[in-house]
């Protein structure tokens, strides 16, 4: 499984405490094609959902890139059905990136 965690500039940020993200095995494979085609492969989101298992799939966003990750989630959770388990993970994620951005943070993804 991969999570997202919010890591504050500071241990005593009190805005920063946030429920993890998990990005589902299920999810990641059946969105795979479909957000890998619709990002280009420099985004943040394309790097994001390349890889889900291992180092490779680790890594940290943090300033512009939170804000370049935010507007991926938009635009491709708009060419979704809002109830959709692609869209209500986006909006999650895109909500995340705003609050690491705004607390000087960043998320960071582990996989388990």
């Amino acid at each position: 499984m991969k999570r997202l965690s919010l890591e504050p500039v500071t241990a005593d940020a009190q805005d920063s405490v946030v429920n993890e993200l998990c990005l589902p095995e299920h999810l990641w494979e059946s969105a795979y094609q479909g957000v890998t085609q619709q990002c280009a492969e420099e985004s943040p989101l394309h790097a994001f959902w390349k890889h889900y298992d291992g180092a490779s799939a680790e890594m940290e966003v943090s300033g512009q890139d939170l804000l370049k990750l935010y507007e991926d989630c938009q635009r491709l959770c708009a060419m979704q059905r809002p109830d959709t388990s692609l869209a209500i993970f986006l909006r999650g994620l895109g909500l995340r990136c705003l609050l690491a951005y705004r607390v000087r943070g960043s998320l960071r993804v582990v996989a388990d």
